[in-house]
């Protein structure tokens, strides 16, 4: 599909549903120029304080807490998460994780990940927040996936979110008959994302949200560039067009969806 010239909603309300901003090089007395809200996530004990923090200080901005699948000194940590708990109850919190399966970097295995996941479960379901999913397969491995479709259908988790799909078919279908969210970043404008490509047409619309994972997959043709929360409109704007629908659409669809999954019509 080839890329289309961004255009902005006049309401200029989107919402990035998961970023990093306390890795992202822009100042924050800009990040909210073009969104209406965005959700700043951590992967690591102290990383979701200062999530909590900045969604104290900057309006617009609200937190998910949580360790990252990778992060194996921290999950190991009973310290770390006790922290995660505490900060789970904090108002400014809307979601928990991120957390999930990851055998790309092979740091600790699928089965240590399992109990860190079903542990954020626990958390998610004691502040009624949803949960937010990262799943990165190794390259000619589905096992990431396999893993993490079959440990949500067994948390019989209702409130998810399918951070950054992988555009696995079995982790879609999942997802959706457990009613999660389905999340898609920068990487769906890749010329070779057909998977992304695919999931993005079939996902019903009431369960798009849109996502940058700044500072990390900027879009096309900002590839290679560090990513910003702004460039969420590059993915509504290639989103709209895979799905035939005007941006306008698309935005009010996945701000309605954001809203409602993060809570955000009765906190902000």
């Amino acid at each position: 599909m080839a890329f289309l010239s961004c255009q902005k909603c006049t309401l200029e309300s989107v919402i990035d549903s998961h970023c990093h901003l306390d890795q992202c090089e822009v100042p924050y007395s800009v990040i909210g120029k073009d969104l209406s809200a965005l959700i700043t996530v951590g992967t690591t004990a102290r990383i979701s304080q200062t999530t909590v923090k900045l969604a104290q200080q900057i309006e617009k901005v609200w937190a998910a807490v949580g360790i990252h699948p990778n992060e194996k000194d921290e999950a190991a940590n009973p310290e770390a998460r006790l922290k995660i708990s505490t900060l789970a109850q904090n108002s400014q919190v809307v979601a928990i994780g991120e957390t999930g399966f990851d055998n790309h970097w092979d740091v600790q295995s699928l089965e240590a990940q399992l109990e860190l996941f079903e542990w954020h479960v626990t958390v998610a379901r004691a502040v009624d927040k949803p949960l937010i999913l990262h799943v990165r397969d190794k390259k000619g491995s589905f096992a990431a996936s396999e893993k993490a479709a079959k440990a949500i259908a067994e948390s019989n988790l209702k409130k998810g979110i399918l951070h950054c799909f992988n555009g696995n078919e079995a982790l879609l279908e999942i997802g959706l008959d457990m009613g999660w969210m389905v999340s898609f970043a920068g990487n769906l404008t890749y010329k070779n994302s057909k998977a992304l490509h695919k999931a993005a047409e079939l996902v019903p619309s009431h369960r798009l949200l849109l996502e940058t994972d700044s500072p990390f997959l900027s879009p096309n043709p900002k590839r290679g560039k560090p990513n910003v929360p702004s460039n969420v409109w590059i993915v509504a704007n290639f989103m709209a067009a895979i799905r035939g629908i005007s941006i306008v659409e698309l935005e009010r669809q996945t701000d309605a969806n954001a809203a409602l999954i993060f809570n955000l019509s009765k906190i902000s």
